[in-house]
């Protein structure tokens, strides 16, 4: 099998930790990201795995990367967010101009918890047997309530293979989001499963769907060059659909296999609250140290050192991050969503952004955004450089905080070391280099009549973004 993590989203359910600049499955609320644990949840189940993410999430998938030993060469990047049936239909078609349709893939979104590994390697193993001989098997979730947050897939008549450890079905249909009394007959039905949007399916035996299902979609991505050069242009004129409308919910000759194998798609405070609470080894990496008076059933969760006083209250739950505060009342976190949309209404940048940016040479912080001037805290991994560039209305001021600057201006080469800063004037060519074997931080202030990060020319780029 090859596994393939596809990674999307508009970060907006786990408002204010996550956000579109920053969104969940990049989020460390554990020991370590969600797109970093499903990563290696994966690896052990045949080839090495693809990331399949949007060209915009490339600099910090790019981080995940080096992180679990993968080269840039498995990841897949689309130009823009069109539902999962493009990005499907793009996977398919590159592996086909591989010469690999005969394959078997795995579609593991990245953001989801799943705390029994055996049971997941179990069901993998048989999924990708039984892909080989009817084309598609899906995952689903033994429900443990009436969930309305998530589709439902129905089976009918018995398991195929009565006396298997692994049970599995013949799918009946895919349902909608229920409202809770439909949700309650689904569970009550014992039928009904919970669609984890975990699939497997022969590469020749999806692209054979996409013929038949979406042809409109299928000969547009099918023009699609070898190194992607015109697929900006293809997307931009495609419509987006989900793989589930498009050809999933079409199909007749489809199995499912039902599970309990520790599964969350972690999509709300909710959910994270309930986590917390019943998984002791998920305890989440809070910075808040909480002082209760009367209160109870709090969830409180901090990215900052903070102390957080609750007095009288109960049913809470309290997400604090350094420009954004979410309070909500349990089983109502749902309606997040609502409460971004709201805020990008009004024209706030805490809807979509985050205070820090990650790029493919390190992170910035902003420290201080004013009128008429603005402070970063920046930070550059060991070997990397930013581009030589210039910004035509700003000027910028450098304190290196610690490890060793290469800086050039308009070709002047100089090495600085903590304590030391340098000027660097309004539309002067510019770089720094961290040549040491550590993190590089500096200190950057901008001062000037415009901060935006538009405002820059590069001239050379390790990153092809002349």
């Amino acid at each position: 099998m090859i596994p393939v993590v596809i990674s999307g989203g508009s970060g907006t359910r786990l408002w204010p930790v996550s956000r579109t600049s920053y969104p969940k499955q990049f989020c460390e609320f554990y020991d370590k990201s969600f797109l970093t644990n499903t990563i290696e949840r994966v690896t052990p189940l045949g080839e090495k795995p693809y990331l399949l993410t949007v060209e915009s999430m490339r600099a910090m998938t790019l981080r995940v990367l080096k992180e679990v030993n993968l080269q840039e060469d498995h990841l897949i990047c689309e130009p823009m967010g069109k539902n999962t049936a493009p990005a499907i239909a793009l996977l398919c078609h590159i592996f086909d101009m591989q010469g690999s349709t005969q394959k078997i893939v795995g579609i593991f979104p990245a953001d989801h918890l799943i705390t029994d590994s055996d049971t997941f390697y179990k069901i993998a193993k048989k999924a990708e047997q039984l892909a080989e001989i009817n084309g598609v098997v899906t995952f689903g979730i033994e429900p443990k309530y009436p969930a309305t947050g998530y589709g439902y897939i129905e089976v009918e008549g018995g398991s195929l293979e009565a006396n298997s450890e692994v049970l599995s079905y013949k799918v009946k249909q895919f349902c909608e989001k229920p409202d809770l009394k439909k949700a309650q007959e689904f569970v009550d039905s014992g039928r009904h499963f919970w669609n984890s949007g975990i699939f497997i399916f022969k590469v020749s035996a999806m692209i054979e769907n996409f013929k038949e299902y979406m042809p409109e979609l299928w000969q547009k991505i099918s023009q699609i060059k070898n190194d992607l050069s015109n697929a900006k242009t293809i997307y931009a004129n495609l419509t987006a659909q989900s793989i589930d409308y498009g050809i999933m919910e079409k199909l007749e000759n489809q199995i499912h296999i039902p599970t309990q194998m520790g599964w969350s798609d972690v999509g709300s405070w909710d959910e994270m609250a309930r986590i917390a609470h019943e998984l002791p080894d998920y305890r989440l990496d809070s910075h808040a140290n909480v002082f209760s008076e009367d209160a109870a059933n709090n969830f409180v969760f901090s990215i900052n050192d903070k102390v957080v006083g609750l007095v009288g209250v109960k049913n809470l739950i309290v997400v604090d991050t350094p420009d954004a505060l979410l309070v909500a009342q349990k089983g109502h976190s749902e309606n997040v969503k609502n409460i971004v949309t709201a805020i990008r209404e009004a024209g706030l940048p805490e809807g979509s952004e985050q205070k820090f940016e990650i790029r493919p040479w390190g992170k910035f912080e902003i420290i201080r955004d004013e009128e008429h001037y603005k402070s970063k805290k920046i930070t550059v991994d060991p070997g990397a450089k930013l581009s030589y560039q210039s910004h035509q209305q700003r000027a910028e001021h450098w304190v290196i905080i610690s490890g060793e600057a290469q800086v050039t201006i308009d070709d002047n080469v100089q090495t600085l070391k903590p304590g030391q800063s340098i000027t660097i004037p309004q539309g002067a060519k510019h770089r720094i280099h961290n040549t040491g074997r550590e993190d590089l931080i500096f200190i950057e202030v901008q001062t000037g009549s415009y901060f935006g990060e538009d405002d820059i020319v590069r001239f050379e780029d390790e990153y092809k973004r002349v």
